[in-house]
């Protein structure tokens, strides 16, 4: 975990999606002026430099302000249509599940009254006009639909909450609440649900950001828990389960994922293979949605909420929530065992209740050998055929036995179960990694899929959204 003071960032304002990473970074001067009124700046992701947008102003929406960038194609009709599509879908949809609403804040011996984050963030930028700007343009990413298929989607910036113009360590801010979303490939038609579920997306991070100034709480919220929660905000503006990222964990074409690789030490497995971040996009999403799914009616309207504004930023935010719906997952180690045996066994009790697609799709391979090395909040599974004691006894390594139709997961060896869970329940994900146990049967050989079943769980294979801080950090490797 790694926990930036707000007073730190506050001299670099940075924040999850947007660009990272602060004032360690060295990089050379970009030698920007303060641009006039129909320029922004924007930061290359392929040499980290900002540059200058010329963009014109398509249209204005009820909540929102479009510009485009020059000789971007993109038209009139296409700006009033994303405009329409946040004023009356993504933003009322994602304030209604993350947002405080109706509330004061006091500055310099007055008290201002806001609507919703929303409303207060374009307060602190001395806008005050109610209206998020959105810019649309081609972000520079390598992306060219061939042999770089991944692609830089939107990002949220929060150093655009300074004053116009250069804000020291290289950085530039456009002094205004806003989202940047690409349009090659993301305003292709066929591209347009995805491109409107990323600013949902991005928005969750603008609103996860100004939510800890409004706070004062000191940290931003763990990557992995602000990005679970901007996995949540997708969801919310689909209504569906978005498909690429579930195919992504059941296929693990890369087999990352059945060697434990998942969300909590965030983009730690990219040595074995350059898509091993999709991994953890998919498995945070897949907690993240598991956890509402167990949550009652009453719970499932704030449950989202409660995590935004916790006053912790790492784990803890999450327990916190989860206690709530089983007094036993306060604990980080009985919260991720009842998780990561929900993959195994999606239709147990534990599993994911009334979402039929999930319980369908979801699907993990076990492995084979008698050890095996787990970094925090990984877990991996191996097959028990007799009476099985771990031998491998580490701090953190924790064991459990699984079973089809069990309502209760079993962790008291020896293990007679089905399944033995082999998982890492280190709270700090910035441990090493730690050794564990596995039952050294070998798993029997897939079943071959008939061309039907193929077909109704196709391969994901791209063009794969990559956050701008990810693209950014993979860059300095």
């Amino acid at each position: 975990m790694v926990i930036i003071p707000l007073a730190a960032l506050f001299a670099v304002m940075l924040l999850s999606c947007e660009i990272l990473p602060g004032l360690q970074m060295k990089k050379p001067a970009d030698n920007l002026g303060t641009l006039g009124e129909n320029s922004f700046y924007a930061q290359n992701m392929v040499n980290e430099k900002y540059y200058e947008v010329k963009a014109e102003k398509l249209y204005e929406g009820e909540k929102c302000v479009i510009w485009a960038e020059i000789d971007s194609g993109v038209t009139v009709t296409a700006a009033k249509n994303f405009a329409d599509e946040y004023d009356n879908k993504i933003r009322p949809r994602i304030v209604d599940v993350f947002s405080e609403k109706n509330f004061a804040f006091s500055f310099n011996g007055s008290e201002y009254n806001f609507v919703d984050m929303l409303d207060y963030a374009n307060w602190l930028t001395n806008r005050d006009n109610g209206k998020l700007t959105i810019l649309l343009l081609d972000i520079k990413d390598r992306y060219d639909g061939k042999k770089n298929n991944s692609y830089v989607a939107g990002y949220f910036w929060g150093g655009n909450f300074y004053s116009k113009g250069d804000i020291g360590g290289g950085h530039y801010s456009n002094g205004r609440d806003m989202i940047y979303i690409d349009t090659n490939p993301g305003l292709e038609t066929r591209r347009l649900s995805q491109t409107y579920a990323t600013f949902a997306h991005e928005l969750q991070h603008l609103i996860s950001y100004v939510t800890s100034v409004r706070l004062k709480r000191g940290y931003l919220l763990d990557v992995w828990i602000d990005e679970g929660l901007s996995s949540q905000a997708e969801y919310f503006y689909l209504g569906e389960n978005p498909k690429e990222k579930c195919e992504w964990f059941s296929e693990d074409s890369e087999g990352t994922i059945a060697k434990g690789n998942n969300f909590f030490v965030w983009d730690n497995h990219s040595k074995e293979s350059s898509l091993a971040l999709m991994d953890d996009y998919a498995t945070v999403y897949l907690f993240f949605r598991w956890l509402y799914l167990q949550a009652d009616d009453n719970l499932k309207s704030r449950i989202f909420f409660d995590i935004e504004t916790s006053a912790y930023p790492d784990f803890q935010a999450v327990t916190g929530a989860a206690g709530k719906i089983n007094s036993s997952w306060n604990n980080w180690e009985a919260l991720l065992r009842t998780w990561l045996a929900a993959n195994y066994y999606p239709r147990n009790s534990y599993g994911y209740t009334d979402d039929s697609y999930l319980q369908n799709i979801i699907k993990v391979k076990p492995i084979a050998g008698r050890t095996v090395s787990l970094y925090p909040g990984e877990g991996v599974y191996s097959i028990i055929n007799n009476n099985f004691n771990p031998a491998v006894s580490r701090p953190n390594i924790r064991y459990a036995g699984l079973a089809a139709n069990a309502s209760a997961i079993n962790f008291s060896p020896p293990y007679r179960d089905d399944v033995l869970l082999t998982f890492n329940a280190n709270t700090d994900n910035t441990s090493a990694s730690e050794t564990g146990s596995l039952t050294s049967v070998s798993p029997p050989p897939p079943v071959s899929r008939t061309a039907a079943e193929d077909t109704q769980t196709p391969k994901f294979n791209g063009p794969y959204v990559i956050d701008a801080r990810d693209m950014l950090n993979r860059n300095k490797r």
